[in-house]
């Protein structure tokens, strides 16, 4: 009776759990010959092949979870699950997190707008990215990078949301580091002439004072340049403290004994009482350093134009105080006006015979494989042949060529004559290109009909210059992705600079860096300059771009740039721009 009671209760449910068993070995297997069929129904290998693309797929799942940080989350916003580099991150466990929504890690500082431009985005069944700052369960912040994509049905419906991040709090420390090292002065420690551009552009209403030291390199010839240099700090300490009780101001060095400060002050009486206060502290309390006693003198150039042109009208002043032996100088439109028209009328009417009588050519500099030591690749750089045969650099014309609406065919100029020069040989070689070149359609038209015609875009390398404040990346990226569709490769010039931001690396898709002339010249003797380089070497490496150091001028400049990594060199030390290639 007990043997007949328990088979009545127990073979029920082992005839459904054996059922359960047969129809999941009998689905198995079907799942496994199916795999074996598409790969191919007469392999032997077969087997051997669904083993290795499991272990790919598994070999994928652990790189994702090493690298990404992975949730999804159901259509309320609720999370369903979270890998393992999420819980890493975030110092978070399984049981605090699914159920609950992203708010447990949502920074304050983040604006509402942001999410709900997210919602909005995504429940419109398109993917989200942005950058995000959360908060850890410690109480910490982190910074990722975030693709919110929803996940559709076979009705189109959504059914869950997926994100991907990646955590760029190390990238973004260092940036910030890179930035604040950019922006001082590496002797005075006030703020240099790259902090001052930037200014210029952000602030709304300021005065511009140039300050230039009177026969200051009597200084350096009478007591050496160490002290001259200890002359400069404390004249840089002198402005600060003296200014600071007059007015709210900045200040910054430019380079060598020139200062400038940047006045919210702009009333020119006060202005000029503030700087005849600053001469009369001057006067009265000589710069003490060791047992010496220097007495400075001072000339003053003030501009109060728009900020496009406050250092050009300010050093403008400051020469003509020079010239007249005064020591400040108010600009007024009076003092440049006429020989400014004039100037200009002048390189208009030369820049417009010049393309008429095919007078603007193109010269090379070579860039140097620092692996191999050989060029493999030229900058093709634009030049004005003037009626005398003098070779006249861009400098002096291309800002005039601008203003005159000439600048339209000097670029297509530069780009035919560029892809002329290299169409019978295998150097490759890059052509400077603006922002303003990127969003002019005729240029963008032009460039596409050029890549057509000579079909060595693979070859090709569009140099990106003038990259700080880029507004519409929308049409830049765009721009990019065209010519890249052509095998075109990016250069951003003057990196290490200005705004200098590794975001625009990503956005811009940046195969190559060109590191900032202004430090590669110092690296031998700026520990600061070899700093900034060897961070740019390895966020470059980090994210397998190549690095190219300007203005090499020495094989001591070289030897240190191969040191630090840095892949390719340019300068004077290997060749100077020439007619023909070398």
């Amino acid at each position: 009776p007990w043997l007949a009671e328990m088979h009545s209760i127990y073979m029920p449910k082992i005839a459904i759990d054996l059922f359960t068993f047969l129809n999941f070995s009998i689905t198995l297997a079907g799942i496994y010959f199916l795999i074996k069929h598409f790969i191919n129904v007469n392999d032997k290998n077969a087997d051997e092949k669904i083993n290795n693309n499991l272990s790919y797929l598994q070999s994928y799942k652990d790189t994702i979870d090493e690298n990404l940080i992975v949730t999804r989350t159901d259509i309320d916003g609720n999370i369903t699950f979270a890998n393992d580099n999420f819980y890493k991150v975030s110092g978070y466990t399984k049981d605090e997190v699914l159920g609950e929504s992203h708010n447990i890690i949502r920074h304050p500082d983040n604006q509402p707008a942001m999410f709900e431009k997210l919602w909005k985005t995504i429940l419109s069944k398109k993917p989200w990215h942005g950058r995000i700052k959360n908060l850890k369960k410690d109480g910490s912040s982190y910074w990722i990078d975030t693709t919110v994509s929803p996940i559709l049905n076979k009705d189109n419906e959504i059914v869950e949301f997926l994100a991907v991040r990646h955590d760029i709090t190390k990238l973004l420390m260092q940036q910030e580091e890179l930035r604040n090292m950019l922006y001082n002065d590496s002797l005075t420690g006030v703020l240099n002439r790259e902090a001052l551009l930037r200014d210029i552009k952000n602030e709304t209403s300021v005065a511009l004072i140039l300050i230039n030291i009177d026969r200051f390199s009597q200084i350096n010839d009478l007591y050496g340049e160490r002290f001259g240099n200890r002359v400069l700090i404390k004249f840089s300490f002198f402005l600060r403290e003296t200014l600071g009780e007059k007015s709210s101001c900045k200040v910054y060095r430019l380079g060598g004994d020139e200062f400038v400060i940047l006045s919210d002050e702009t009333n020119p009486i006060s202005v000029a009482n503030n700087l005849t206060y600053l001469m009369q502290k001057m006067n009265e309390s000589p710069l003490k350093i060791n047992s010496e006693e220097i007495s400075l003198g001072i000339t003053v150039g003030v501009s109060f134009e728009e900020n496009s042109s406050l250092l050009s009208t300010a050093n403008m002043a400051l020469k003509i105080a020079r010239r007249e032996s005064k020591n400040i100088v108010l600009y007024t439109e009076s003092l440049s006006l006429n020989a400014e028209y004039e100037n200009n009328q002048k390189w208009i009417t030369e820049i417009k015979s010049a393309i008429e009588e095919d007078r603007i050519t193109m010269y090379f500099q070579p860039i140097v494989d620092n692996k191999t030591n050989t060029i493999d690749k030229y900058e093709s750089l634009i030049r004005l042949i003037d009626k005398n045969g003098e070779v006249v650099t861009p400098y002096h014309f291309l800002d005039i060529a601008k203003k005159a609406k000439l600048y339209e065919k000097l670029s297509k100029i530069v780009i035919r004559k560029s892809f002329e020069a290299f169409k019978d040989n295998s150097y490759d070689f890059s052509i400077n290109i603006t922002i303003d070149d990127i969003l002019n359609r005729n240029i963008n038209e032009y460039i596409i009909k050029t890549l057509k015609e000579y079909k060595i875009s693979n070859r090709v390398i569009f140099e990106i210059v003038e990259t700080e404040g880029i507004e519409n990346f929308e049409t830049v990226e765009t721009f990019i992705e065209m010519v890249k569709s052509f095998g075109c490769r990016i250069s951003i010039d003057d990196f290490g600079t200005g705004y200098s931001n590794f975001e625009y690396l990503m956005k811009l898709q940046a195969d190559f860096i060109k590191i900032d002339g202004s430090i590669i010249k110092e690296i031998i003797h700026d520990k600061r300059s070899e700093l900034i380089t060897s961070t740019i070497v390895a966020f470059a490496k980090e994210l397998n771009i190549e690095t190219i150091g300007e203005y090499v001028e020495s094989k001591e400049i070289n030897d240190k740039l191969i040191e630090l990594g840095v892949d390719k060199s340019q300068g004077y030390y290997f060749g100077q721009p020439k007619a023909t290639l070398e």
